[in-house]
């Protein structure tokens, strides 16, 4: 029999009464509740967490508290004395706790009898609650409602408070006695040194080595705080805040090897937050790692993940295991790369409303989710970073220099690689022309906020650098605007200090730095297309502001040189151009190289007035035209020609450069036995040998020049090289004028002997492939009066002639020759450098050429 399934019948549906409403909840979470201490209103979601810290004040005449307990100690309270069972005397009351009176120095008890048993509170205690009637106190007598209110409590909770209270004070006393020495708030330049030569004594004589990283920041510390200034003055106290002192005397005395190992780890590091399991997989030579970075939280060195409070840091940081995990906690799509899912969950966080209408619940709960994957993170704090590259910078202001970065875009961490050559000339791997140990010390900044400002300055500039190469033309532009207005309201006696001191130190100042970033900030408008602007950042820097034409003389040429572009083919202002120029050959700061190009420009211009004389003079040079065969297929990395020659004893076709197809060339069919493509690397290296002594001298009068051992150069060799030498280099030209050749050859065998295994600025050893010998027989080609022209064209004005050589040194040594080629493929041109050295060369009877190759298609795929 098939069952008949019921009707489910609906009767009316009763209204539900007010106060179990949700609109009832709303209205009492709204109405809140007045806290009896302070008397200040609060909702009921944060009335219990304020009851747990609120205090009476102390000057409270309305209440007196004789005792204050925890949560956990108000709820025993509520629940009253133990009740033990089994007992003879069950049935009868547990006293409460007797009073106490002091006799001789004993605490002696006495029982009182009929005690007050107290009812209730008359202050609302946090504790778990089922109902708002258990918070009401109850009808008390009198004598329960005096001002001053006693809470007895019962023996058997008294001795328990007790005897926890006797175990952690006996905690606690033992852990300060063991931290009342290092437990320091002050300390002074000399107690660190003490510490520092402990920390010495105790790595000296133990059997585990120290990192390298680590001794060598000590002992750049060491230097700063011990080494005397050129004006007889040191780093000492005065020149510190106290709390730099006490963090470099925290550092060495209190903190342990592993602890120094990780601070040192993060600070040559981007200043990011860092997964702490991470740290720990790749820095295996630190034991206990978490040890470490718990105690550098307790010394405030670094911040922990509490302090992480951003959506977009915490995305930044997180892989794509955890974002993906995140995702799907929120049902969002996770089959994405980690661009997309980071964009998915940031628009999520600011997308999603919470029900009372907000975002920030939203993001906040995808943050703490973000956090809880990614677990424990921590981060250096900034003002220690900026602290420690204070010292850094103090210490070799020429390796620490944020130009670095620019002319060597590899260079991308000047710290690590500064305390990688400290370790490289201590193992004896590497040696530099510096005076090791060098005893001086930068001495040009007269306190602590001229040293804060440049390394500031430096870190601005690195990052405005940054944004250019990623393309964030606007933040860029915007961190210009801001080294615009440090340059603006920088106060004009320290302009005037700055512009008095030498090239060679004004450059490692903040005014230097600061002019140099607004010159970026005109590259940055050009790639807007933003010209007018650029025009006007260009006439502050070269025309308007006079405080800062002492500040890069180096980019003052190029600066006019884009200015003047601007105006002829961007803005078409040829008149306002005309003008510019005849400002700009005016300007004994522009080196030829933009001289020239001011000059061709002007030669164009119809807007020119008639008698205008071009400043410099030079030919055209001689031309070559040759054909190497090239690869005709394209191998997909953009090179459209690929040239390739014949290697007779493998007999295959190899690739090569087209510098290396025009070498083999001159080689098979002009006079030339030898060739290297150096770039003038090897005029560079004869210069170094027979002026060695000039160039790196390490005497007392050039002290200001030498700052570190790590220096392959003195600090002024592109500014006052020739100024500050000038009658020791005119002694070597009278010299090598007069001198018969085998003393000259002597004395170039003797440099190379005693220098060869060093690194400098001027010597490519590597560059001849017979050592010696090589270097000899193209000094032996070189028409002594063409050499003593092409060194004092160095010596005077490294600055402006230390690059451009043409590509290729070709000789022959038995027929004393020798010849200089620039080498173009196709498409390419002459720089304006190039041009004036390759007719340098030609006017002082060197042979020089440019060689333009040709491509001649092979179908031979190598």
């Amino acid at each position: 029999m098939k069952k008949v399934k019921k009707e489910k019948v609906i009767g009316p549906v009763v209204p539900v009464s007010y106060n179990r409403s949700i609109l009832a909840a709303f209205e009492k979470q709204a109405k809140g509740k007045t806290c009896p201490l302070c008397n200040i209103k609060f909702s009921l979601a944060s009335y219990r967490s304020h009851m747990n810290v609120c205090k009476v004040a102390d000057d409270d005449d309305e209440i007196k508290v004789m005792a204050s307990y925890t949560r956990e100690e108000a709820i025993l309270l509520r629940a009253g004395p133990e009740i033990v069972l089994g007992e003879e005397n069950s049935g009868q009351e547990i006293p409460v706790n007797p009073k106490k009176k002091r006799r001789t120095g004993e605490e002696q008890l006495e029982s009182t009898p009929n005690p007050p048993v107290m009812q209730a509170f008359d202050f609302d205690v946090p504790g778990p609650s089922t109902s708002s009637e258990n918070l009401d106190p109850p009808s008390e007598s009198s004598e329960v409602r005096s001002v001053e209110k006693e809470i007895k409590k019962s023996p058997v909770w008294e001795n328990r408070r007790r005897s926890t209270r006797l175990a952690q004070n006996s905690q606690k006393s033992q852990s300060e006695s063991q931290e009342a020495i290092v437990k320091k708030e002050t300390a002074t330049v000399l107690e660190v040194l003490a510490s520092i030569n402990n920390f010495e004594t105790r790595i000296a004589n133990s059997d585990r080595p120290t990192p390298y990283y680590v001794k060598c920041t000590v002992k750049i510390l060491k230097k700063i705080i011990s080494t005397m200034k050129s004006d007889g003055d040191f780093y000492a106290d005065n020149f510190w805040l106290p709390s730099d002192i006490i963090t470099f005397y925290r550092f060495v005395e209190c903190l342990s090897d592993g602890a120094k190992c990780l601070l040192v780890r993060l600070f040559v590091r981007k200043p990011n937050w860092y997964h702490l399991e991470k740290l720990e997989q790749k820095y295996t030579e630190i034991l206990n790692i978490r040890g470490a970075a718990v105690e550098l939280m307790k010394w405030e060195f670094i911040s922990d993940d509490s302090t992480l409070k951003t959506l977009n840091e915490a995305l930044r940081i997180s892989d794509i295991t955890v974002l993906k995990n995140v995702a799907k906690k929120f049902k969002i799509d996770g089959n994405k790369n980690r661009q997309d899912l980071v964009q998915s969950l940031r628009k999520f966080a600011l997308s999603q409303q919470s029900i009372f209408g907000g975002t920030g619940s939203v993001e906040l709960a995808v943050l703490k989710s973000l956090k809880t994957e990614l677990g424990t993170c921590i981060k250096i704090k900034d003002e220690m970073v900026d602290l420690f590259k204070c010292l850094f910078t103090l210490y070799c202001p020429v390796t620490t220099n944020s130009a670095n970065v620019i002319d060597n875009p590899a260079s991308t961490n000047v710290y690590q690689d500064l305390l990688y050559m400290m370790l490289s000339v201590e193992n004896g791997s590497v040696e530099f022309p510096a005076p090791n140990p060098c005893p001086n010390i930068a001495s040009f900044y007269k306190n602590r906020a001229m040293l804060m400002e440049y390394v500031t300055a430096k870190a601005l500039e690195s990052s405005l650098v940054l944004q250019m190469s990623n393309g964030d033309h606007d933040i860029a532009l915007d961190l210009a605007i801001d080294a615009k207005e440090f340059l603006d309201q920088m106060p004009l006696e320290q302009k005037k200090y700055y512009e008095s001191l030498e090239i060679h130190e004004r450059k490692f100042t903040s005014i230097w730095v600061h002019t140099r970033c607004c010159g970026h900030a005109t590259s940055v408008l050009e790639k807007q297309k933003k010209y007018g602007m650029a025009v006007e950042w260009q006439k502050d820097l070269l025309i308007t502001n006079k405080d800062v034409q002492s500040c890069c003389l180096d980019s003052r040429g190029m600066w006019w040189d884009r200015m003047l572009l601007n105006l002829d083919s961007h803005l078409k202002e040829k008149t306002e151009c005309a003008k510019m120029i005849q400002i700009a050959l005016t300007d004994s700061s522009i080196l030829e190289k933009e001289l020239l190009s001011i000059q061709d420009r002007a030669l164009k211009l119809k807007e020119m007035p008639p008698d205008f004389r071009p400043p410099l003079n030079i030919g055209t040079p001689m031309k070559r035209v040759i054909t190497a065969r090239t690869i005709s297929k394209s191998l997909g990395d953009g090179r459209v020609n690929r040239f390739v020659f014949r290697d007779e004893e493998k007999e295959e076709d190899v690739e090569c450069s087209v510098e290396e197809a025009a070498r083999r060339w001159y080689i098979e069919n002009d006079e030339f036995t030898t060739g290297v493509h150096d770039e003038g690397a090897t005029w560079h290296t004869l210069f170094g040998l027979l002026f060695y002594d000039i160039i790196f001298c390490t005497d007392a009068v050039m002290a200001s020049v030498w700052h570190s051992e790590v220096q392959d150069c003195p600090s002024d060799l592109s500014n006052t090289l020739y100024l500050k030498r000038k009658e020791k280099f005119e002694e070597r030209f009278e010299w090598l004028k007069d001198a018969d050749q085998e003393t000259i050859e002597d004395n170039i065998r003797r440099i190379w002997g005693m220098k060869q295994n060093e690194t400098n600025r001027e010597c490519s050893w590597k560059q001849f492939q017979s050592g010696i010998e090589d270097c000899v027989s193209i000094f032996q080609c070189i028409p002594r009066p063409a050499m003593l022209s092409i060194f004092r064209r160095l010596a005077e004005n490294y600055r402006n002639s230390r690059s451009g050589f043409p590509d290729l040194t070709l000789w022959n040594p038995e027929k004393k020759t020798v010849a200089v080629i620039e080498v173009k493929g196709p498409g390419d041109r002459l720089s304006t450098k190039q041009r004036l050295w390759l007719s340098f060369f030609a006017d002082n009877g060197i042979k020089a050429e440019v060689c333009h190759v040709e491509a001649q298609n092979s179908r031979l795929l190598v």
